[in-house]
């Protein structure tokens, strides 16, 4: 294989790896605040004012 072809494939992977990586952590995040305004709720606190 040539080296050009060589470096796209290791840029689409690294690409593909960051977005997945990323998808997730955002997700974790999402979950943990929809987390913390559900025990706000449950404790009687107005979730949306901080």
């Amino acid at each position: 294989m040539d080296d050009t072809v060589v470096m796209i494939v290791f840029l689409v992977g690294g690409i593909v790896c960051w977005v997945m990586v990323h998808h997730r952590y955002r997700r974790w995040k999402a979950g943990k605040l929809a987390d913390k305004m559900l025990e706000d709720v449950i404790k009687g606190k107005d979730a949306f004012r901080r």
